[in-house]
């Protein structure tokens, strides 16, 4: 059986290729068995199976086998296995995985690591055997098998093994660290390719930026009673206020949304100031309701997380989305209970793209008590893709020297129609209930020729929120619409009161809000925007290390 993998004439040609395919699909599960295996103890693993990575990882494991250099292929696992014991102990441990500014972390604290792995190692002892038992059981393979069995060979493997290792380093140089963010559903190898590619470029070799220490207070947390049986939270993807009707734009991008305001006096609308100038940056501090700049840790224990103030208050927690599982980076996923990305249905998402999020919306079983958060792609460029798919919408001329602006507007109507069919969804329920629709963050729309969204400009921090509540009291309602704009930061203040938990915050400043730039756990640029009389004003950006030690100057 060692010396053949299938029995076959000795003389067979095809027995090599055969004895390959079978140790390379052998191996492939094996790369992939450690999630598994922690699933088995622990819920904290939330990996899934991509058929993308998977196919990777199949070829990848072909190229250790053809290559016949067993030194090479006993290092790459030995390393692979390294890195698997840090980041499977990591999710075990913390909850989530292990990202690039974690493993600089590890290395600065290594005496309180030391500790902290002896304190915990009969808790998480779990984590070693996971990765112990396909990694011996493979390199026994690699440093057994060529010597037994007759296997094709190729110079070329190495080329691949190459390109697989290189490849992700080599984006590092020329991407910043958020494009390396980590996602719970992924394979933990593939979010370590990801960190440790990120952490080596990016950090491995460059000098601690030391930033002062934080001048703000801690926040103090207390449970509260509620009432509220559903709480729901809508963010769309690049979503800007004065491009919607309902805020009074020339066009009529939100004839439902105008209906519905219309006929329900205790629904509101008001423009807002997003917390960041990406996804990635403002959906977590939405959804961790923090104020304050340098404070970005929080963002990682889950202290001051609305999924986590849900289910300490018995409510079930869903995240929809029609985007990447990436974006459940730092939002406290370990706390959901219903988790479906655009991963889970790929072909559902490409043909249907958010209208999927309602079918999948519409399948839900509701508890008695649930906090629900629908994200959507919907003006996302390119924008027309997120509509083409229904012709209809498409108002105005998506080509032409106005076709890209034009097709942001057809979008905001896309969604427009989305939103009523969640509306509808939503009345339908019983009970105290709340719904906000907001966006993560604005958009340039072509003002002096440029586009995007990375830049901390009016721009970029214009979102918009419509707030709904039905058998509510009033009292509640007025707290925000008191308001002539609601930041991310107080929507998700008053969104945790509603789950249970009364946010205290001793740093507030009235009238003075934060919007972060797109690099998170670093020395970011932070921009104050002021609330005044005349509108908002927006000041000049600062880098966070600047700004932190003048934190106790008054600025608005």
């Amino acid at each position: 059986m060692l010396r053949d993998l299938a029995y076959l004439p000795a003389e067979s040609a095809f027995r090599p290729w055969l004895n390959l395919l079978v140790l390379t699909s052998l191996s492939c599960l094996l790369l992939l068995v450690d999630d598994f295996l922690q699933q088995l103890y622990t819920s904290n693993n939330r990996a899934e199976v991509e058929l993308g990575y998977v196919l990777v990882l199949w070829l990848f494991s072909a190229a250790l086998w053809l290559c016949n250099l067993r030194w090479l292929s006993a290092t790459v696992l030995l390393l692979f296995a390294g890195m698997q014991l840090m980041q499977l102990a990591n999710i075990s441990f913390f909850g989530e995985p292990l990202t690039a500014i974690d493993i600089q972390s590890l290395i600065n604290d290594q005496a309180e690591v030391r500790l902290a792995v002896f304190a915990s190692f009969s808790q998480h002892w779990q984590s070693l055997l996971c990765v112990a038992l396909p990694y011996t059981l493979l390199l026994a393979l690699h440093l057994y098998m060529p010597r037994h069995i007759t296997l094709p060979q190729s110079r070329w493997a190495l080329l691949l093994i190459a390109v697989v290792l290189l490849a992700k380093p080599y984006r590092a140089t020329y991407r910043n660290i958020d494009s390396f963010a980590v996602s719970p559903s992924r394979s933990a190898l593939h979010n370590s390719l990801n960190a440790f590619s990120a952490w080596s470029v990016r950090l491995a070799f460059t000098p601690d930026i030391e930033l002062p220490a934080s001048p703000f207070q801690p926040y103090q947390l207390s449970s509260i009673p509620s009432n509220a049986r559903h709480v729901w939270l809508v963010v769309a993807d690049s979503l800007r206020s004065d491009r919607m009707g309902v805020f009074g734009y020339e066009r009529d991008t939100t004839p439902r949304l105008d209906q519905y305001l219309d006929g329900h006096p205790s629904a509101f609308a008001r423009p807002g100031i997003a917390a960041g100038v990406a996804t990635d940056v403002s959906l977590p501090y939405l959804i961790n309701p923090i104020r304050e700049p340098g404070m970005d840790h929080l963002l990682r224990t889950g202290h001051i997380n609305l999924f986590r103030f849900a289910k300490e208050a018995g409510f079930r927690t869903h995240w929809i989305s029609s985007q990447e599982s990436k974006l459940l980076a730092n939002l406290g996923s370990r706390y959901m209970d219903i988790s479906i990305t655009r991963e889970d249905h790929p072909v559902r998402f490409l043909k249907r793209q958010d209208r999927a999020v309602l079918d999948i919306l519409d399948q839900q079983q509701w508890a008695e008590r649930n906090f629900v958060v629908l994200n959507l792609r919907t003006a996302h460029l390119p924008y027309a893709d997120n509509y083409r798919h229904e012709p209809n919408m498409e108002q105005w001329n998506a080509s032409g020297p106005n076709g890209q602006s034009n097709a942001y507007d057809n979008s905001v109507r896309y969604l427009d129609s989305l939103l009523e069919e969640v509306v509808a969804d939503f009345d339908k329920l019983e009970g105290e209930r709340y719904l906000i629709i907001t966006g993560d963050h604005g958009q340039r729309l072509g003002e002096n020729g440029r586009w995007g969204h990375n830049d901390l400009v009016p721009e970029v921090s214009d979102i918009p929120f419509i707030v709904i509540g039905r058998d509510a009291r009033a009292s509640t309602l007025e707290a925000l619409s008191a308001e002539r704009w609601i930041s991310h930061y107080e929507a998700g203040k008053w969104l945790a009161a509603r789950l249970g938990t009364r946010i205290e915050n001793p740093n507030l400043r009235p009238d003075e809000h934060f919007f972060h730039g797109k690099l998170l756990f670093t020395d970011n640029f932070i921009q104050r925007i002021c609330e005044t009389p005349v509108g908002l004003v927006h000041q000049a950006p600062q880098q966070l290390s600047i700004l932190m030690k003048e934190a106790d100057t008054p600025a608005c």
